[in-house]
């Protein structure tokens, strides 16, 4: 995902993301910071991003989101225990991965994203998920 697809895509975003808290945990910092960048110029209050799941849990622990946006793979670690700590929460989560079928239970995602992915797609995601879990 490159930062200039997701601002074009920012101008269709819908109003009912704004004032949204989300998580981003994303381990690979162009994308991070891309995705952190078009969701703020959005109205969503962001937390993160966060490189592990440690770093994850202590953003959790400072504030609650509403959704989170998650990278299965982080590094040298998965992102399965934070998944199900987030699930448990009862906070939805989207769930990002390089694989077709990432290898998390269906009930534990709101979502899916596959890399790579563009600004239109993590936004069409997001206010499904929004809709979906009547957030904010």
């Amino acid at each position: 995902m490159k930062a200039s697809e997701l601002s074009q895509s920012q101008v269709s975003a819908p109003s009912r993301l704004k004032g949204v808290r989300v998580l981003i945990v994303e381990d690979m910092w162009p994308v991070a910071k891309a995705m952190k960048s078009a969701l703020e110029r959005v109205g969503m209050i962001v937390s993160g991003p966060a490189a592990t799941a440690g770093d994850a849990e202590r953003l959790i622990e400072a504030g609650k989101p509403h959704v989170a946006i998650v990278d299965i793979n982080l590094g040298h670690e998965t992102s399965h225990d934070l998944i199900d700590h987030l699930h448990a929460l009862r906070v939805p989560v989207i769930v990002v991965s390089g694989y077709a079928y990432p290898d998390v239970p269906a009930e534990k995602m709101a979502a899916a994203l596959r890399k790579p992915f563009v600004g239109p797609e993590l936004l069409a995601a997001l206010c499904q998920v929004v809709d979906r879990h009547v957030i904010a």
